[in-house]
């Protein structure tokens, strides 16, 4: 008789969603334990018995030496982060907040250990990333505080005279809830292998501060939808047709600063992208040996990138002239040089390796194998990246054209700066049919290359 083997079925993968809810259960439980915030050692007790119980709940640990250890190191962190803020003589500031968040960092630590300890996989540095979580979302709360309302904001004279701001129960809470968001999530991460726990909560958490921070309000967005109506009628129907100055006959304005703003596209992205080309081969580990050219092209690839487009116009204008095309074209080369490299770079990083492995059999040499094995694998994305660069030069040159780099941009903010909004609503018609017929021909090429 033969016996049948049979096939076990593959564990079911790890979701993130079956994390989330005792992930959001644990930071309320956390946020609710600042309800105490006053007395911080019986603050911290209850953070580490919180804290202890999401880690049981979750499978991460149930002994008590484990308990012990949270316990302790809530009582001594939050001790101490009371005893800095009792003991303040001024407003909360970044100083104050960073000796503060120390004591964060103490029970973070300590959360990490136990995370550490039942997960063999882990370095040693998931400790201090779990303990550098909890930190940095408590001394975040402390730095939006303020701004938020949950401590009086004092004025310059208020500082001087060195009045203090006095702590609310709210700042306690909304101190717990953002650092357990952080060092929640963090341990989970690291406990699940799932970064998407901890991606996802930062964003929840940051959008959440920065709409109340900047008075974001939904309110107000449908209360002033009535002027809908208001706004189409100042915007339409269009005018084609203006003086170009008092006494001077009705024509059309837009045709010669639109040509201008194509041209100054056209160069920028022309001599961008061909720029960028070498320099993404040089920027990609896959195409790049040496290290020192590799090391290099990614600093100048972020240092081009962290400058922007508005800056570029503003250097160029103020080297060649205000009002002349040729700043607005060299602020476009170095905006599409920078999109395009990154873009690229990342394209030749994820391309196969097989045919430059197999070129470097044969003995091609180095600059070879980059244009025969992998420049054919991106050249459609190639193509396809630089009519989307094209696209965004046709955009930018019309804001560049506000700060006096030449184009349609310097006669958009003159007809705004009159309110003539019929004249406005021209102008963004012509541009928005050129970026459709940029998309369009942006697609009909990706069809014909692949």
């Amino acid at each position: 008789m033969t016996a049948v083997a049979t096939q076990a079925r593959p564990a079911e993968p790890i979701k993130a969603t079956s994390y989330a809810l005792p992930l959001l259960v644990g930071i309320v439980a956390v946020g609710a334990t600042g309800l105490i915030g006053s007395i911080a050692p019986l603050w911290g007790l209850a953070l580490g018995a919180v804290t202890f119980g999401v880690f049981a709940w979750l499978g991460i640990t149930r002994e008590v030496l484990d308990a012990v250890l949270l316990v302790i190191a809530g009582v001594a962190g939050l001790g101490f982060f009371g005893w800095v803020l009792d003991g303040r003589t001024t407003q909360i500031d970044m100083k104050l907040a960073l000796l503060a968040v120390v004591g964060w960092l103490v029970f973070g630590l300590a959360a990490g250990y136990v995370v550490y300890r039942h997960r063999t996989e882990l370095r040693p540095g998931a400790i201090a990333a779990v303990g550098f979580a909890w930190a940095g979302g408590a001394l975040l709360a402390m730095l939006t505080a303020a701004a938020l309302g949950f401590i009086e904001k004092l004025n310059t004279r208020e500082v001087a005279a060195g009045e203090i701001q006095d702590l609310t129960t709210t700042l306690f809470i909304t101190t717990a809830v953002v650092a357990a968001s952080f060092g929640l999530s963090v341990a989970l991460s690291l406990w699940t292998t799932l970064p998407a726990l901890f991606g996802g909560t930062v964003v929840v958490v940051l959008t959440v501060l920065a709409y109340n921070e900047i008075g974001f309000s939904m309110e107000e967005v449908f209360t002033q939808l009535g002027r809908i109506g208001e706004i189409i009628d100042d915007f339409w129907p269009p005018v084609w047709e203006w003086p170009k100055s008092l006494g001077q006959p009705v024509t059309n304005n837009i045709v010669e600063p639109y040509i201008e703003t194509v041209q100054i596209a056209i160069v920028g992205a022309t001599i961008g992208c061909l720029l960028a080309l070498p320099l993404a081969f040089m920027a990609s580990r896959p195409t790049m040996y040496n290290q020192w050219v590799y090391r290099t092209s990614k600093a100048f690839m972020n240092l081009i990138r962290t400058i922007p487009d508005l800056i570029w116009a503003v250097f160029f204008a103020t080297a060649v002239g205000f009002g002349n095309p040729f700043a607005g074209a060299l602020a476009m080369i170095m905006f599409s040089l920078s999109i395009m490299s990154k873009l690229l770079s990342e394209t030749v990083d994820a391309i196969d390796l097989g045919p430059l492995e197999a070129g470097k059999a044969s003995g091609a040499r180095h600059s070879q194998m980059v244009q025969y094995s992998a420049y054919p694998q991106v050249r459609p994305n190639f193509v396809a990246y630089a009519f989307y660069v094209f696209e965004l030069n046709i955009r930018a040159s019309v804001i560049l054209g506000f700060v006096g780099a030449g184009g349609i941009g310097r006669l958009l903010n003159e007809r705004r700066n009159f309110f003539q909004w019929d004249q406005v609503m021209a102008i963004v018609l012509v541009i928005f049919v050129t970026v459709l017929i940029i998309e369009a021909a942006s697609i009909f090429a990706r069809r014909r290359l692949l």
